[in-house]
């Protein structure tokens, strides 16, 4: 006998169309949330600004976003606080700014292992900063070695 024929059995098939017919939808809605995801990674990064690093310096210029890989020794820096963590941003040489005696890109394991690189590689610096891009295979450990400007 067809189910239709059946007495109380029609609000299971309206039940698996409404049951289908939803799945459908949420599917749809998955695709499509996906397809934003995939096309929002597939924007390039915004340029990055280039500036002189000071008046009285060659004209070369530096890339000044924050972003320590581009940060090079005899230039003038200024720590700032960036998403929990400090880093380096090329800034004219001055008041508040330090001056990078030393670049020292090498694996370091601890604090002790960059300043003993620091006193070894620039002698006069003052302080320095450790930078481990770990979480960043194609970057190696970096070590500044500053001293005021």
């Amino acid at each position: 006998m067809d189910d239709e024929s059946e007495p109380g059995r029609g609000w299971v098939r309206a039940l698996f169309r409404w049951l289908g017919a939803a799945a459908a939808i949420a599917g749809i809605v998955g695709l499509v949330f996906q397809m934003i995801e995939w096309a929002d990674s597939r924007n390039p990064p915004p340029p990055v600004p280039t500036t002189s690093v000071d008046a009285g310096a060659p004209t070369s210029t530096v890339k000044a976003n924050g972003d320590e890989q581009f940060v090079q020794a005899e230039q003038c820096v200024r720590i700032v606080r960036q998403a929990e963590t400090l880093v380096l941003k090329v800034a004219p040489c001055g008041n508040g700014t330090q001056r990078v005696l030393a670049r020292i890109e090498r694996p370091v394991t601890d604090e002790g292992q960059a300043i003993e690189l620091c006193k070894a590689e620039a002698p006069a610096y003052v302080d320095f900063h450790y930078s481990n891009w770990e979480k960043r295979s194609d970057f190696v450990d970096v070590v500044f070695c500053l001293a005021p400007a």
